[in-house]
This record gives C-alpha cells, structure tokens and sequence, in this order.
C-alpha cells in the first residue's frame, strides 16, 4: 500500500474531488472510523460507515449516510494511494 503524507489543503483538495465510494477515515465526534464517499457536498461529506455497510443486501442509494465536516477527514484513499494528513 502507498501512503503519501499531505497537508490539510492538499488532502481536503483530494476529498472535494472523490466519487462515491472511495474509502475516506473520519474522526467524529471522539470515534475514529472508515466510511465510503457517498456524495461530496459545499460544506462536507456525506459518508456511510464500512460497518454499516457489512452485510447490507440493499439496491445502492437505499442507506442513508451523514454529513461530515471536511476537516473531520483524517485519511482518503484514490486509485491504491491513501493520502493521509496528520
């Protein structure tokens, strides 16, 4: 795996250009976890947790993700690289 370290502005660069999908790390609200781009908005991410998203057998777009702030964004993994801001 190649993990390239980023500033604040390069990583949040990446994040407002992801798909849905691709695996982002989020620290909210005290909780570290990982999560897939559902749909990038102006202020933030909408993101569904991989642990919500383990066993699922529904049609894509019936789980309702939430809203993340950019600057909960941790981590953001495009194409085998993960771009990580520490």
């Amino acid at each position: 795996m190649n993990v390239q370290q980023v500033t604040e502005l390069e990583l949040l660069a990446r994040v407002e250009r992801c798909m849905a999908g691709e695996r982002l790390v989020v620290e909210h609200e005290g909780k570290r976890f990982s999560a897939r781009v559902q749909h990038v908005g102006a202020t933030g991410v909408k993101v569904i947790p991989e642990t919500a998203l383990r066993g699922s057998h529904g049609a894509p777009g019936d789980m309702d993700g939430f809203m993340v702030s950019f600057g909960d964004i941790r981590e953001v993994e495009i194409d085998g690289v993960t771009y990580r801001w520490q």
